[in-house]
């Protein structure tokens, strides 16, 4: 018996380690169709995560300012940029005038590309006697599933509701 400098038998014709090319080839297939399935499924339901959690988000803010209204006993003021896509909290100052807070619930938020709101309108004020403007506002995707946001004009309340697709104003 001969021995390569390798020290392997190159006579030796027994079962080899390893896959063959068509296997590797099936089981990229199968991994293909899986994650094709798996995608789109992936895509809506984060859409969907988005929204969720933009029209929570949004609700917070709002109920945040109409308590610190009566705490601190100030009118706050939240605008609503549509065409810009974004939104900010400020501390309402006269009548129609506003400065923005200088902390973290001041600054301006962005409205995700995928989100489109419709509030009835650009501004709310919450008053320290606990009242709010009225406003409603719809949080809405592109297949107009979304959210509904709604303040009480005389508690300052928020009210969040789901819409699925009962849109209409």
């Amino acid at each position: 018996m001969t021995m390569s400098p390798t020290g392997s038998d190159p006579g030796h014709r027994g079962p080899r380690a390893g896959f063959s090319l068509i296997e590797l080839l099936f089981v990229i297939l199968i991994m293909a169709v899986v994650v094709g399935f798996a995608v789109p499924r992936f895509s809506s339901t984060f859409k969907q995560l988005q929204l969720q959690v933009f029209a929570h988000d949004v609700a917070k803010l709002l109920t945040y300012a109409s308590k610190r209204a009566v705490a601190r006993g100030e009118m706050l003021r939240i605008h609503f940029d549509v065409e810009g896509r974004r939104y900010w909290l400020a501390q309402a100052k006269e009548e129609g005038e506003s400065e923005r807070l200088a902390n973290r619930f001041g600054r301006i938020s962005s409205v995700p590309e995928t989100i489109t709101l419709d509030p009835s309108a650009r501004e709310v004020t919450f008053y320290p006697d606990g009242r709010a403007d009225r406003l409603e506002m719809f949080i809405l995707d592109s297949s107009q599933d979304g959210y509904q946001l709604v303040t009480n004009v005389w508690t300052g309340g928020v009210t969040l509701l789901e819409t699925h697709g009962k849109y209409s104003r």
